[in-house]
């Protein structure tokens, strides 16, 4: 395909409408302000889904060390 049959493709058509027109621009700017905002909001639920499984996690290890100190306390008590 030479780049006069590409230019009558039915992209290039709407390419030419999307960026050279000022409607089609405005139509851009705001579907990409949308994708934008959406990318945003996934970001921002998805670190705080992240620090929640953090905290739980930091939790468990606080917990897990308590509960070594605890027996390790008990094995010198029952050497004794």
């Amino acid at each position: 395909m030479d780049w006069k049959e590409a230019l009558k493709s039915p992209w290039a058509i709407a390419a030419v409408l999307l960026f050279g027109t000022n409607g089609g621009r405005k139509l851009l700017k705001s579907a990409s302000k949308e994708v934008i905002k959406v990318g945003l909001t996934v970001s921002d639920k998805v670190k705080e889904i992240v620090a929640e499984v953090k905290e739980e996690a930091d939790d468990l290890v606080a917990e897990v060390q308590e509960e070594r100190k605890t027996q390790s306390k008990e094995k010198q008590i029952s050497k004794a």
